[in-house]
Parts: structure tokens; C-alpha cells; sequence
């Protein structure tokens, strides 16, 4: 009787969690199919006004597409940094192929598929369990929120002084963000877990990632090399407008790329595509840019980041691919006793 207990109430688990994922995964895409929807109206409403595109720079928009390859080559170096913590030594082009197919799956799977699958090819071919990669996930995070927040208070600070320009909602909620993190990362609470509820596996990552902050040397590394991502996306996005026929000073431009960088955290949409976006066209324009340009430099940049994620992404996905047939074969033909 107890053996049937627990199988339905296993069972009904397993259904609310495809339920859930299933409601995810409409949500994910509707909000980018009304995007989508929104900016072609856009354009279709406006076209007149884009005829700049006619004199576009292709020079400066070389120039951002290889700021956007550079957050590839910073996201395998972080990624080889967490494993190493953790025992686990990847080549760079196992790594390479892991950051591109990821970013890949990413930009077309809601709820971050290609991190997940990530984390499933760890576990198989590395026996890389779920509960360090959870670290690694949330740790890239609360660093990447960290980082970014530092980043757009600079800018904030600086076109007040400059320009007398003053955002105070904004500024107050990403000092906010910005205290938080930093007492997460300098500061995390040690957990204490007293049974072994469904609570447990949170209490131990976040006890992981504890320890894992003690190393200062470790989390110094981590935060400079997160810290290449917000200024590889400031220049990118800088050249991008430059290319568009009218640059923003450098610090809009940091404050647009940060604040959008936060906004690419959230999950449920692919590619976090039309809350990103939302981001990059909107806060230009407080800052003089046309809302033709804005539009097309965020298109602009979805398109060159999109170009990489398939380069890399798609070479890389059968490499992984091989890598766990021949994982497979192997425990085949070793099988465990």
C-alpha cells in the first residue's frame, strides 16, 4: 500500500512538473511571438524613417560582431574556471562547444533548454552532478547581476555629473540589486539543514556556493573575467549606433547594455527575446536616440549574436553529440556490476 502511495503521488509530481513546463513553454514563446509582431508592425508603420539603413557602416558592424564573438570565448574561460573548482578539466574546444551549443539552445528552447542540456551532458559524460551545476548556474547569476549593477550605477553617476541627467527610479532599484549581490557574494549565509525534506538539495548549494566564496583568489578570477561581458556588449552596442549613423556617449551606452544584460537573466522567454529587447530600445531613447535606430540596432545585434550562436552552435552540438555515443559504447562495453 505504501509502495502505491508513493508511486502516485510520484506520479503526480512528474504530471504537475510537464504541466508546468508545458505552460512555460507557451508563455516563452507567445511573448516572442507578439514581439515579434509588434516590431514587424513597427517597422511596416515607419518604414519611411529607416532609409538610413541605406548608408549603414559595415566596418563598425564588423567591428561589434567580433565584441559579440569575444562574450563566446568569455563565457567557455568562466565555465572552465567553475568546473576546475569542482575536479572537472575540459579541453577548450569541449568547452567552446559546450558555450556555443548552449547559447544556441538558449536562443530557441524557453526556460534556458541549452543550459539544461548543458547540465544533462556534465552529468553523462563527466558524472558532473545536477547539484554543482546548480551552483555554477546560479553563482554565473548572482556574479552577472553583480557585475552588471556596478557597472550601470557608474554610468548613472556619470551623466549626472555631466549631464545633470537623473533616473532615480532606476538608480535606486539597481543599487538595490547591487546591495544584495554584493552581501551574497562577499557575505553568504551558511544553511543549516535539520531534516531531509524536499528543502535539502537548496540548503547544500547554497553551502557549495559558501565555500566556494571563501576562495577569494577564485571569485576574484570569476568576477574580472564577467566583468569582459557588459564592456564587450557596451562596445558592441556603441559601434552598432555608430554604424546606424548616430553615437551615444559611452556611458548611455553602458547604462542601455547593463540593464539589458539583466533582463537576458530571465528564463522563461528564448533568448529572453522581447524583454532584452524591450531594454535595448527603449532606454536609448531617453537618451536622445530615434526609435527607428533604437529598433534597428537591437535587431541588429540579435541578428550578429544569432549568426555566432549558429557558427558555433551548431558544430559544437555534434561534436557533443559524438562525445556521448562514444560515452555510451564505452559503458556498454564496460558495463557496472
Amino acid at each position: 500500500m505504501a509502495d502505491n502511495a508513493l508511486t502516485d503521488k510520484t506520479g503526480d509530481l512528474a504530471r504537475h512538473s510537464v504541466a508546468r513546463s508545458s505552460w512555460a513553454m507557451v508563455a516563452g514563446y507567445s511573448v516572442m511571438l507578439i514581439f515579434l509582431v509588434l516590431c514587424g508592425n513597427y517597422v511596416y508603420s515607419h518604414i519611411q524613417e529607416f532609409a538610413f539603413i541605406a548608408t549603414v557602416s559595415l566596418p563598425d558592424l564588423g567591428v561589434a560582431g567580433l565584441l559579440i564573438l569575444l562574450n563566446f570565448g568569455v563565457g567557455a574561460l568562466q565555465l572552465d574556471l567553475f568546473l576546475r573548482h569542482y575536479g572537472v578539466c575540459l579541453r577548450y574546444t569541449e568547452l567552446m562547444a559546450l558555450t556555443g551549443s548552449m547559447c544556441l539552445g538558449n536562443l530557441v528552447i524557453p526556460m534556458r533548454g541549452g543550459t539544461g542540456a548543458m547540465a544533462l551532458y556534465l552529468k553523462r559524460v563527466h558524472e558532473f552532478n545536477f547539484g554543482a551545476f546548480g551552483v555554477v548556474y546560479a553563482g554565473t547569476a548572482l556574479l552577472t547581476v553583480l557585475v552588471n549593477t556596478a557597472y550601470a550605477l557608474v554610468g548613472f553617476m556619470v551623466l549626472y555629473v555631466r549631464y545633470g541627467m537623473l533616473q532615480p527610479a532606476l538608480s535606486i532599484l539597481v543599487a538595490c540589486l547591487f546591495a544584495l549581490c554584493c552581501y551574497l557574494t562577499v557575505f553568504p549565509p551558511l544553511l543549516i539543514a535539520k531534516d531531509r525534506g524536499w528543502l535539502r538539495p537548496i540548503f547544500e548549494a547554497a553551502n557549495s556556493w559558501h565555500f566556494l566564496t571563501r576562495r577569494r583568489p577564485l571569485l576574484l578570477r570569476l568576477t574580472l573575467l564577467l566583468a569582459l561581458t557588459p564592456l564587450s556588449l557596451t562596445g558592441a552596442f556603441y559601434f552598432i549606433y555608430q554604424g546606424l549613423g548616430k553615437a551615444l556617449s559611452v556611458d548611455a551606452v553602458l547604462i542601455t547594455s547593463t540593464l539589458g544584460n539583466l533582463a537576458n537573466l530571465v528564463p522563461v522567454v528564448p533568448g529572453s527575446l522581447g524583454v532584452f529587447d524591450t531594454i535595448t530600445i527603449a532606454i536609448p531613447q531617453l537618451f536622445g536616440l530615434d526609435g527607428p535606430r533604437a529598433v534597428c540596432a537591437t535587431l541588429t545585434y540579435r541578428v550578429l549574436f544569432f549568426f555566432w550562436a549558429l557558427l558555433w552552435g551548431i558544430p559544437g552540438g555534434l561534436y557533443l553529440l559524438s562525445s556521448l555515443r562514444s560515452r555510451k559504447l564505452q559503458s556498454d562495453s564496460h558495463p557496472k556490476e
